[in-house]
């Protein structure tokens, strides 16, 4: 654990102990707390408390207490505690931060409780007799809220009978460090102690048991650590074709807010587990994305009802003969053939054009009995029973080609391409196809390979398949190389923030970059921050002390508008064919991000929109539950040239205000006859927050 040396002058510091508020955090257990990606190092709010007993009137919070305790008089003392929702007293046996033991708590779970000054409600509540001396022990109260009323205190009595509890008050407790003077972006002074992560963070994750598919090890994930095939060996490996897809905007006008009809979703394979939210509401459906309506442009989930599922199943199905020759499920090795998979999933579509997403309003409930039917005794209520004899057969069906309306057939194009290098094809990684239902379709594939030198190296490249050739229904795909469309594997990638007083934030922003830099050891990468004059952090000072191949910053003044700060670090790239991407500040960064970016975004020809999840409030990188933000296009990869060419940012319409800056220059991006690669991108997440304290919003105290 990180270790600071305290302060000596207990006199100084009397009469208070440091509180650290960490808010907006959904969540009942103190482990609910745990998972905040900011705790314990950078909290909404540094204060002190005069005493033990803390109730704020909030909601959707998190607490730390910390400092010193200093008993009157040497004896045996025992504490209790009291909260609404958990909380736990930890008590050190010294003064160390090293010595803590968990002395008291109430719940676990999230689900205890008790009033203000019940003591006896669980048997935790209250410690054992513990030896205390005249001198000063460290402490700490984790406490976590989530709505209704809050309370948590600490109380203590001697060991002695007749003596109740009393909470314990300013006389006995002192600060462990002074923070009048710190900015909110200095962390080095504050405990990281088993009371506060309760294990540390390595350790945490070599226990997780992960629940959501996503977040499990995936090649995918790793890929840059494979070396690129030579290009000098694909040079004039397939013959070149012309390349201009039927979908893209022909106009010269696109029309407010309507480049969206022109973006598509590419498929992609193997599965990666994208298509997995967990997230429920009272309907079932295939795929839950945020159902959002922006004037005319509406993004809807295609749902089901429970009895919309009767349309995949085949109810009480004709029994097979028993005596008919036994079903067998091995004997051709091929259990559906591409006809039948394309037959199915064009009568899935069919099935789902028709499909409605309202939710039905439940009928009235009739007071009066049904009437009974024949056969059944007057005067007698029946109450309804479950058809539990009810069977069905159903046919293996891929839903996944229904979220991109895509089906991607790999059966051969792997087995074209490698014996015209002589190489022998290891694994298939990542393959990504883009269907122009006119002309035909290009693929991004991504092959582990084994040179004839016994080399494994990574084929990354996009291929096209004409559709005058797979009408012919030749024997294989006749694959070419679409004509100007390749990724540069040298191309920078500068991520640009626009920030102001987001202190924690942007240390997060940073440390991700970091994580980033030493996982794949990429120097083409650049950090680019423009700063509203922010005074809970010295920004340029944090990035000159990070671990970064390269930054640039930029101090800015006066009022935040956010498109101007954005076009400023835009300005501040230097080589127009590099790539910008336009990031935010509250994301968890998969660490092939860099390598996704430069992958995906091709000069002159194709941007990059990576689809971001939005995480539930309370939720994790480690268990992410949320939905997939499809309306927002703020998060952009562009080559500088090509954002030249669209204008840059709107910094006239937009200068003092936010929300369809990013349509707006999708627009832009649309009728300057650009690609938008749109892909969920797995481990992308959107951490939940408020706005609170952000850009120029500032905190009022209530009167008391």
């Amino acid at each position: 654990f990180l270790m600071t040396q305290p302060f000596r002058n207990v006199a100084e510091y009397q009469g208070k102990a440091n509180l650290h508020v960490f808010q907006d955090w959904c969540g009942q257990s103190t482990n609910d707390l745990r998972k905040n990606v900011h705790y314990p190092l950078y909290p909404h709010t540094r204060t002190t408390v005069s005493r033990l007993a803390v109730s704020p009137h909030w909601k959707t919070y998190g607490m730390r207490i910390f400092g010193y305790i200093h008993p009157s008089m040497a004896g045996e003392y025992i504490f209790a505690i009291g909260s609404d929702d958990n909380a736990e007293f930890w008590l050190s046996e010294d003064e160390s931060t090293e010595n803590l033991k968990l002395m008291a708590y109430v719940g676990k779970t999230g689900l205890e409780w008790t009033a203000p000054g019940e003591y006896e409600k669980f048997a935790s509540q209250v410690s054992q007799p513990v030896m205390k001396s005249m001198a000063r022990y460290y402490f700490e109260v984790i406490h976590k809220q989530s709505e209704g009323p809050d309370h948590v205190e600490v109380a203590w009595r001697p060991n002695i009978e007749g003596t109740t509890f009393k909470v314990i008050g300013s006389k006995y407790i002192s600060l462990y460090k002074d923070e009048t003077d710190l900015l909110m972006g200095e962390s080095a002074h504050i405990p990281q102690t088993v009371a506060s992560h309760e294990m540390s963070m390595r350790e945490a994750l070599r226990n997780v048991k992960y629940t959501v598919d996503m977040v499990k090890k995936d090649p995918r994930d790793t890929i840059f650590n494979i070396p690129l095939v030579n290009d000098s060996y694909l040079q004039n490996l397939l013959p070149e074709c012309t390349y201009n897809p039927s979908y893209i905007f022909q106009g010269t006008s696109v029309g407010r807010y309507n480049g969206l009809h022109y973006v598509q979703l590419s498929s992609v394979y193997p599965n990666d587990f994208t298509r997995q939210t967990h997230v429920e509401a009272e309907q079932m459906c295939i795929y839950q994305d945020e159902n959002t309506a922006h004037g005319d442009i509406k993004i809807l989930s295609i749902c089901l009802s429970r009895d919309g599922f009767a349309r995949f199943m085949d109810v009480n199905p004709k029994e097979e003969d028993w005596g008919a020759e036994e079903t067998t499920f091995l004997t051709t090795g091929i259990v559906l053939s591409c006809n039948d998979v394309n037959v199915m999933i064009s009568y899935l579509k069919n099935s789902l054009k028709n499909l409605s997403c309202d939710v039905a309003t439940p009928a009235p409930v009739k007071e009066n009995p049904p009437q009974p039917a024949e056969g059944e005794e007057p005067n007698v209520v029946y109450e309804e029973d479950a058809l539990w004899e009810r069977v069905f057969d159903v046919k293996h069906t891929d839903f996944q080609p229904e979220r991109t309306d895509t089906w991607i057939d790999l059966t051969r194009i792997p087995f074209v391409l490698l014996p015209l290098l002589s190489w022998s094809l290891e694994r298939v990684l990542n393959v990504e196809r883009r269907v122009d239902e006119k002309l035909g379709s290009r693929y991004f594939l991504e092959l582990e390979i084994e040179t004839a030198k016994g080399e494994h190296r990574l084929l990354s490249r996009y291929v096209y398949v004409p559709n005058s050739h797979e009408e012919k229904e030749e024997p294989g795909p006749m694959l070419c190389s679409p004509q100007g469309f390749s990724w540069n594997p040298k191309a920078t990638v500068n991520i640009l923030i626009a920030v102001r007083n987001q202190a924690r934030w942007v240390v997060h922003f940073i440390n991700q970059m970091e994580k980033i830099y030493r996982a794949t050891k990429d120097e083409n990468f650049n950090v680019v921050i423009t700063d509203h004059h922010s005074d809970d952090l010295d920004v340029e000072k944090a990035l000159q002390k990070a671990d970064l191949p390269r930054y640039q910053y930029k101090r800015l003044e006066g009022t935040f508008e956010k498109t101007v700060a954005v076009q400023t670090a835009i300005d501040l790239v230097e080589d127009d064919h590099s790539i910008i991407f336009l990031c935010d500040l509250h994301l968890h960064y998969p660490l092939n991000f860099i390598d996704t970016i430069r992958k995906h975004t091709v000069e002159g020809k194709m941007t990059y929109a990576p689809i971001v999840m939005r995480l539930d409030c309370g939720s994790s990188h480690l268990e992410p539950t949320g939905f997939w933000e499809l309306a927002g296009y703020g998060l952009l990869g562009i080559y500088k040239s090509d954002m030249i060419r669209i204008g840059g940012m709107n910094t006239k319409e937009f200068k003092d205000k936010w929300g369809g800056e990013d349509w707006d220059t999708l627009d832009r991006v649309v009728e300057n006859k650009l690609e938008v690669e749109r892909l969920h991108l797995r481990n992308f997440l959107h951490f939940y927050h408020t706005k609170r304290g952000m850009w120029n919003s500032r905190i009022r105290k209530p009167s008391s």
